[in-house]
């Protein structure tokens, strides 16, 4: 059963549910929206990032990315969550790379996959809500609820995602535009040359022609 605000306030009441770092603003009607974390890594770079140092991240077109929600999160064995990406990020063109659902049992802050599929830079600003996040009340408890690793509770990035996503070797849009332009000029360079090749060949030939017909009608 999916679970309204005031039935998300009554079970993190009743310890169900915990939200650490929860903020009132982000309780909406029947979700809870997700902010930006302290922790980013793009793909193909070697440094995390620290977003709330640095109070945002610019994800560049065709970057991909991890980043930990602010919040960390505590579900019971008779609760589960879906999560979704806002419908304001996804009009800019990130695109979520994440599991959608939340485990009963999953304790953490949740590392969320995304990607920039758009022809344009793409900023977070820390805190900011980009995820939704639907709770749902099971018709039981599950018997084998999810066990979380340390690197999650401790709102780190898991040092396995964080190898993954090192070896992924990424061009961004704006790289290959570069290289489109770069190779347009030596085509256009490549025209103006066989354009004088030719016009020198054909010249050529009209002065061989020309000098031959000179001759004959001496």
């Amino acid at each position: 059963m999916l679970m309204i605000d005031s039935e998300i306030k009554a079970a993190m009441q009743s310890g169900e549910l915990e939200i650490k770092n929860f903020d009132e603003v982000s309780l909406q009607a029947a979700s809870y929206d997700g902010r930006v974390g302290a922790r980013a890594l793009i793909g193909g770079a070697d440094l995390e990032m620290d977003v709330a140092k640095s109070r945002s991240l610019t994800i560049r077109p065709g970057d991909f990315i991890l980043l930990t929600t602010r919040e960390k999160f505590k579900l019971s064995d008779n609760l589960a969550g879906n999560l979704g990406l806002r419908s304001y990020y996804g009009r800019k063109g990130l695109v979520l790379l994440a599991g959608l659902q939340i485990d009963p049992g999953f304790e953490g802050h949740l590392v969320i996959g995304g990607y920039n599929a758009a022809p344009r830079k793409l900023v977070l600003d820390y805190e900011a809500p980009f995820v939704t996040i639907e709770f749902h009340r099971l018709s039981a408890a599950v018997e084998t609820p999810y066990v979380s690793g340390e690197e999650q509770k401790r709102g780190e990035i898991p040092r396995i995602d964080k190898d993954y996503l090192r070896t992924l070797e990424t061009q961004s849009l704006s790289d290959v535009a570069n290289e489109l332009r770069a190779l347009a000029k030596s085509v256009n360079a490549m025209q103006t040359q066989l354009k004088f090749y030719v016009m020198l060949i054909v010249g050529t030939f009209l002065a061989v022609v020309g000098f031959g017909l000179a001759s004959l009608l001496k």
